[in-house]
């Protein structure tokens, strides 16, 4: 029994369904059955039978699982202490959010470098989704991007609340508003990140796009320069995070909270992967930012930043 057969026959399980199990690890449907025989071969067992609603696991299977998936964790913790635990340990390497390095300040790094001066900080500013898959490739020490977590893979500690807000021009009819809903939203024009982060997701996708509003997208871009430009020209107006709003201030832009019930914001979370073995400079740089973010008040996204009318 592999690594291989272990992955396969826990997403079969879970899945109860092949091609389903195929596409989440992406790979054939062909490849994955051949895998589950093989497996059933060696264990001289029926895993699954087939049934109209997809596969249904046997009782020998059902009993097998959490010992696989035990088996399949040793594996993964195995492997995590190869690729980060052997490079230099004065480097930590953090792929985060954009622009969450810059909502830290400098001061952040020059005060992290008079704690720990053997330890150098590398940032990366990328995507939610990009951090999660270099974390898990081994290619960094620290995510740091927002919630909700996948607890099977990843543990995080959480840093901040960051609220949605809107960016938009003093004089446009809704900055009367002291606080904004979706519906607000219909007929604007809107530049934002794009859907390659989570916050576009789920304030295009699922609270404008799905319910019918009406909104033109202008573009998408994370160039936070351009983003300020048309807001200020009063072109369109933009949909983010507070934390990244707040670098980016104009006389003529004013900020206003956007959502709806509880549903105002997301939390930004420190993420590791719970099969990598931390590096004592990771151990470190953790204790530190989780410190440091409550002493300097960067915990909260301060509420001055939005000017009511």
């Amino acid at each position: 029994m592999n690594q291989k057969q272990l992955e396969y026959f826990i997403e079969a399980y879970r899945s109860r369904n092949i091609q389903a199990a195929a596409d989440k690890l992406y790979v054939s449907r062909q490849g994955i059955s051949k895998i589950i025989r093989q497996l059933e071969k060696e264990l001289g067992q029926v895993l699954f039978t087939r049934t109209p609603r997809g596969l249904e696991p046997t009782d020998y299977a059902t009993t097998l699982l959490p010992h696989a998936q035990r088996l399949l964790d040793d594996y993964r913790y195995i492997e995590g202490m190869n690729p980060l635990a052997s490079q230099s340990k004065s480097v930590v390497t953090i792929y985060a959010l954009d622009h969450i390095l810059a909502y830290l300040g400098a001061n952040f790094l020059l005060d992290f470098h008079a704690a720990h001066p053997d330890i150098i900080l590398s940032v990366v500013d990328t995507t939610d989704d990009a951090a999660l898959d270099g974390l898990a490739a081994k290619k960094c020490n620290f995510a740091i991007v927002t919630g909700p977590l996948d607890n099977s893979r990843f543990q995080g500690d959480e840093l901040f609340f960051s609220r949605y807000c809107v960016r938009l021009h003093k004089n446009h009819p809704l900055a009367a508003k002291q606080e904004l809903c979706y519906a607000d939203l219909d007929g604007e024009t809107i530049i934002s990140k794009g859907r390659a982060y989570q916050c576009f997701r789920d304030n295009i996708d699922r609270h404008i796009l799905l319910p019918g509003l009406n909104v033109k997208i202008l573009g998408e871009t994370a160039d936070e320069s351009i983003i300020t430009e048309l807001v200020a020209q009063n072109h369109a107006i933009n949909i983010g995070y507070d934390y990244a709003a707040v670098l980016n201030t104009h006389e003529d832009i004013v900020l206003r909270p956007l959502g709806e019930g509880t549903e105002k914001g997301q939390s930004v979370y420190l993420i590791t992967d719970k099969y990598t073995l931390p590096t004592t400079a990771s151990k470190k740089f953790r204790q530190f930012i989780l410190d440091w973010l409550p002493a300097s008040g960067k915990h909260i996204v301060l509420p001055s930043f939005f000017p009511l009318v």
